[in-house]
C-alpha cells in the first residue's frame, strides 16, 4: 500500500482538530533548523510551505489555524 498523497493544491486553509492531523501527517516543523521560523512548516510531499497561527482573539476564534504560504 503506498503512503497518501498530500491535499496542498486542494486548501489554502485549515482550523481545529485538522491542524494537528496535517501536520502529523504531512508537514515537517521547521523550527528545529531555524528558531526564527518556529511557526512554520513545509510539506514533507510536495516542499511547499504553511504557517501555523494562534487563535485570532479579535475574531472570536478559539482555535489554532493552518495557512498555506504563496510559493
Amino acid at each position: 500500500m503506498s503512503a497518501p498523497a498530500c491535499s496542498c493544491e486542494k486548501f489554502g486553509r485549515l482550523e481545529g482538530a485538522s491542524v494537528n492531523a496535517y501536520a502529523a501527517a504531512f508537514l515537517e516543523e521547521l523550527g528545529g533548523e531555524d528558531p526564527a521560523r518556529k511557526n512554520l512548516y513545509r510539506c514533507r510531499v510536495c516542499g511547499r510551505e504553511w504557517e501555523k497561527r494562534a487563535p485570532e482573539v479579535k475574531t472570536g476564534s478559539t482555535r489554532p489555524s493552518l495557512v498555506r504560504l504563496s510559493k
